[in-house]
């Protein structure tokens, strides 16, 4: 059973219809990605900026970018084409810069192709009522020619190289 699974389940006998809203939006984004090619999911590293930008990995992260439309990896060495950016705190901009020019030498697919994205909220992915909202902010990054929510600018920028 998948943490969504869990989580509907739970749901079901304390708010069936939170729990019948939260399955509808989850099956909207499943079904919209249902008939892309594998190839169409790009690989995705999750950095965090309180963890000095360690790779961010876990079951519930990983089905949250599965159902989004893309491939989680905990290793910068697996080259991600999307690098997404959990911002803890102001600074982060600051140190951002510095700590990408550092990753320019390793060829990283998603550099190159300019796809760094920050989240904004250090509350991504922590709790389980948050599910569907960070599993929109994933979609909107990872796969943005189909999904369109309306959190950018609010709850994830896409951060300029150039």
């Amino acid at each position: 059973m998948t943490k969504y699974e869990e989580i509907i389940a739970n749901l079901r006998s304390l708010n069936p219809n939170q729990a019948e809203q939260m399955e509808e939006e989850i099956d909207i984004i499943i079904h919209k990605l249902k008939f892309l090619p594998k190839d169409s999911f790009p690989t995705v590293v999750i950095l965090n900026q309180k963890n000095n930008f360690t790779p961010v990995y876990n079951s519930l992260l990983a089905e949250k970018v599965k159902i989004a439309g893309g491939n989680l990896t905990d290793n910068m060495e697996d080259n991600p084409q999307v690098i997404i950016i959990i911002q803890d705190s102001n600074t982060l901009y600051q140190v951002l810069p510095t700590y990408l020019s550092e990753l320019k030498s390793q060829k990283i697919r998603a550099l190159i192709e300019n796809k760094i994205y920050i989240i904004q909220g250090n509350d991504f992915s922590d709790l389980a009522e948050n599910y569907v909202r960070d599993t929109e902010i994933l979609a909107e990054i990872i796969q943005s020619k189909y999904f369109f929510y309306g959190r950018d600018g609010e709850d994830w920028v896409k951060f300029d190289l150039l």
